[in-house]
């Protein structure tokens, strides 16, 4: 948990710093940094987890408990760091 927030807030600070290289508000372009990294992440734990998290309490695999435990932040971070590369040069004016 405490990992999952700690990639947060430097979602939060580098969608902050790189704002302004396109042109955006920089308040405005963390909160939306912020978000994406959070839904994404609710999404993966209400969604996906579960299922995982039961295979892995079945079959003792450690592999499986540690992706239950920690895939949520890679796939939370890899969708803001292509939301951020993607969407926000095509705002630049």
């Amino acid at each position: 948990m405490i990992i999952g927030s700690i990639a947060a807030i430097i979602i939060l600070v580098w969608f902050y710093y790189s704002a302004e290289g396109y042109g955006r508000n920089p308040v405005h372009w963390a909160i939306a940094g912020f978000l994406v990294y959070s839904i994404v992440s609710l999404c993966w734990t209400y969604f996906v987890n579960p299922s995982i998290k039961d295979a892995a309490m079945h079959g003792r695999d450690f592999f499986l408990m540690y992706v239950s435990r920690y895939a949520y932040i890679a796939v939370s971070l890899t969708c803001a760091v292509v939301f951020n590369l993607k969407v926000g040069p095509q705002n630049k004016e």
